[in-house]
């Protein structure tokens, strides 16, 4: 009996010590968290060109971050619902998808598919060599779609 009562307190110990880390656990300043555990900013641009891809990206490294990898759907569904909740479902955003040599893929390595159902019907196609999200109010949600010009973009950084 008193076996199984240390056990259990230990159980308990590493319960309370896995909690604590994680409600501890907070974003940089200026960024919101989002359910899968990233931390996102969004930032637009006021002007009639905003900043190539490659310099959106580099204003998120300036934020010790980088443009936002939606490297699953679930992760793309769940920004989607983060931007609906503040009512920005009229803006596109810039994300972390470009087209290399051997087919497209994201910031944090993972390979995005030309075939993935994340993508807008019948994209990509052109010569776009990254990738933006672009809003569907009536699903809603987002999809990819090329496009080289970044208006507005999401930086993505993990949390601290």
């Amino acid at each position: 009996m008193e076996r199984q009562s240390v056990l259990l307190l230990a159980a308990v110990v590493v319960v309370v010590v896995a909690l604590a880390g994680s409600v501890g656990a907070a974003c940089p300043c200026g960024f919101q968290p989002l359910p899968y555990g990233a931390c996102v900013k969004l930032f637009s641009v006021e002007v009639q060109f905003g900043p190539t891809w490659e310099e959106a990206n580099e204003n998120c490294k300036k934020e010790d971050a980088q443009l936002i990898s939606l490297d699953t759907p679930e992760k793309l569904e769940q920004f989607s619902v983060h931007l609906f909740s503040l009512d920005l479902s009229g803006n596109s955003y810039c994300v972390g998808a470009r087209k290399t040599e051997s087919g497209w893929c994201w910031l944090n390595g993972e390979k995005l598919s030309s075939e993935s159902h994340m993508w807008l019907p019948y994209q990509p196609e052109g010569n776009h060599t990254h990738a933006r999200i672009v809003p569907m109010t009536r699903h809603p949600r987002y999809y990819l779609t090329p496009y080289d010009d970044c208006r507005d973009y999401a930086c993505e950084a993990d949390d601290d």
